[in-house]
């Protein structure tokens, strides 16, 4: 569906305009969600579909994932259906979203080593044009000269890993390799591997370019590559956890947790905070890999839910912002944050509030079940970090929270009370705050069902 969408849009983008493009692609990827969701059924009554000679495996641990990753996209995708008074519409954007969904949707999927490359290198290119599409933007293009390199490194340690494994086992289809993984030496190959992903994820110690790379590009960039790259990538981690050597992991989160927590308390810049978050919470979804919880799940649910409100919320201020720091990333340090919307702060004082964990609100709960199933496999230690961390990631959260109500007053007795969000962008972000206050309500039918598609 996405690949003959890709291929028919490649001619009609020359005689379409931007906006009328974003919108058929919006209605694309929401009939391919459709498909996703019905083959829950088929799936529900197998063990798991194979694809193209075993390359690509379909099953229930994989399919719940890949329909967040498709709603995911169409939430940031209704942005750019209307006008907004930063435009930045592009004719290419959408074509580049459909080759990286390509990817994202394969890569849960994956089961096979050649397959694995070949779609991580998708999605890794995708991503390069996607950073550096406004090339009028110098930092655009650092970004993506930046994520290129630090790309290329990460894809030659895949591929050097895949050789080791081969060598070894004779075999690239992780199916085969899984029956003598014990009586082989590729676990050490498998920890390379692991490693790669891991920087390909941007994962401390190895954060460094990610951060500059969130800081550099467009804000409305930012809020994809940010969000689904790292969410394809876990979910493959996740899905063969057994493969992978857990002491790895456990070195990662608690690396990932400690740094993620102290460097924003000096930061001054949204999206460098916003990106130290980010990597805060693929601390806890590290962990919930290593205990193999349907945690997992929940997690990635209002992490998802929590940061499409922040960004979009963003972009929404943005609107409101008299002397932009530029036309691309109109928005950028927390002193700016002068919104007279009460809704709008309102919704982005929720969100901040999930990610510090008040309940009832998903962060709360999602916590909540990271540490009851770190806890029944005894990893007591890494839930007591948790607990640290989370307390210390709290105050730069609530400096936004206060910069927010300080300066709501202030900016009501501004001229700024004519300017309103586009409707698009209002009610996407007044559907994600009603989701965020009720999440406690579907919440038991959410965990019931994951548990029944994944025993």
């Amino acid at each position: 569906m996405l690949i003959s969408a890709f291929l028919i849009f490649l001619v009609y983008s020359t005689f379409s305009t931007p906006i009328i493009l974003n919108r058929l692609g919006t209605l694309i990827i929401i009939f391919t969600l459709i498909i996703y969701i019905n083959s829950i059924n088929i799936v529900g009554i197998t063990p798991g579909i194979t694809l193209f000679n075993n390359w690509f495996s379909l099953s229930a641990y994989n399919v719940p994932l890949s329909i967040l990753i498709l709603i995911i996209t169409i939430v940031l995708l209704i942005y750019n259906t209307s006008n907004h008074r930063y435009d930045l519409k592009s004719p290419y954007y959408l074509l580049i979203i459909l080759a990286n969904m390509i990817s994202l949707l394969l890569f849960p999927l994956v089961n096979d080593l050649i397959a694995l490359y070949v779609v991580i290198e998708l999605q890794s290119y995708s991503l390069y044009l996607l950073t550096g599409l406004h090339n009028r933007s110098y930092n655009a293009s650092r970004a993506s000269l930046l994520y290129f390199l630090m790309g290329g490194v990460a894809s030659a340690i895949i591929l050097l890993a895949s050789y080791f494994i081969y060598t070894l086992t004779g075999s690239t289809n992780l199916t085969d390799i899984s029956i003598f993984y014990e009586y082989s030496n590729a676990y050490d190959y498998f920890d390379i591997l692991l490693f790669a992903l891991l920087f390909k994820m941007g994962m401390a110690p190895l954060h460094r370019w990610s951060i500059a790379v969130y800081n550099y590009a467009p804000t409305y960039i930012t809020a994809y590559i940010s969000v689904v790259a790292k969410i394809s990538i876990a979910s493959w981690i996740f899905t063969n956890a057994y493969l992978f050597n857990h002491h790895l992991l456990i070195l990662f989160f608690y690396i990932s947790l400690a740094i993620a927590a102290y460097k924003p308390l000096f930061q001054v810049n949204l999206k460098s905070i916003l990106a130290y978050s980010g990597l805060l919470n693929f601390g806890y979804i590290l962990l919930t890999i290593i205990s193999y919880d349907i945690s997992f799940y929940i997690y990635i649910i209002q992490y998802v839910l929590t940061h499409i409100i922040l960004f979009l919320g963003l972009l929404a201020a943005s609107q409101y912002i008299k002397t932009p720091i530029s036309i691309w990333s109109p928005l950028i340090y927390i002193h700016q944050l002068k919104i007279p919307n009460i809704t709008l702060v309102i919704s982005l004082i929720l969100a901040l509030f999930s990610l510090i964990g008040i309940p009832p609100l998903p962060g709360f709960f999602a916590k909540l079940y990271v540490l009851s199933g770190a806890l029944q496999d005894n990893y007591i230690l890494e839930t007591c970090s948790i607990v640290l961390f989370s307390v210390i990631a709290t105050y730069y959260y609530a400096n936004i929270i206060k910069v927010l109500i300080t300066n709501l007053k202030e900016s009501n007795n501004n001229n700024n009370q004519s300017i309103y969000i586009n409707p698009s962008l209002a009610y996407t972000i007044s559907i994600a705050t009603v989701l965020l206050i009720s999440f406690f309500v579907f919440l038991p039918s959410l965990s019931e069902g994951l548990y029944l598609i994944t025993i």
